[in-house]
């Protein structure tokens, strides 16, 4: 059994309406079939974007979107190359316009800040590292911890994100 399938499974998927207009429960399904796959071009491309969010809009199933992506991020049976796309869509749905359903994607996030830290840290790829850094900004009181791997793991992050450049105190709660 895995975790990604239990965590999929924990969501009513068919009742809530997908970006498309449609019910969502194609979003996990189409995000699994994806994975077997290459990188798309785009981040998100024919499971998240435009159906759990438009543009910078949240939309019914992103919560659920989140819980899946944290899983699929813990799930060693998930490509390595898929992860700083997983983070940058977990980023567009810890940072989208609709307040309340992006609180509610922290909330998911807030489970597995242990492996985005060990994103920075490891440095594998250095846009996976940038795209944990970017999602954890969003806690406010992992800030000094956060400065701490900016400054220890600045190597595997790109220039905007390292000491000097970018101020952590400057960022708005």
């Amino acid at each position: 059994m895995r975790l990604l399938d239990l965590e999929i499974s924990r969501h009513d998927w068919q009742t809530m309406t997908c970006g498309c207009d449609r019910s969502s429960a194609h979003v996990p399904e189409d995000f699994l079939a994806a994975l077997d796959g290459p990188l798309p071009d785009r981040v998100g491309e024919g499971w998240a974007d435009n159906h759990v969010y438009i543009q910078s809009n949240l939309m019914e199933p992103a919560y659920a979107t989140a819980v899946m992506l944290v899983a699929a991020l813990a799930d060693r049976q998930v490509p390595l190359a898929w992860r700083s796309h997983i983070l940058a869509v977990l980023s567009h749905l810890t940072g989208g316009e609709q307040e309340d359903i992006a609180a509610r994607c922290k909330e998911a996030v807030r489970g597995c800040t242990e492996i985005l830290f060990e994103e920075i840290a490891t440095g594998r790829c250095a846009m996976a590292a940038a795209h944990a850094f970017e999602v954890l900004t969003e806690f406010a009181d992992l800030k000094d911890r956060l400065r701490t791997y900016q400054a220890e793991a600045r190597a595997h992050l790109p220039a905007d994100l390292r000491p000097g450049r970018l101020d952590l105190d400057a960022l708005q709660e």
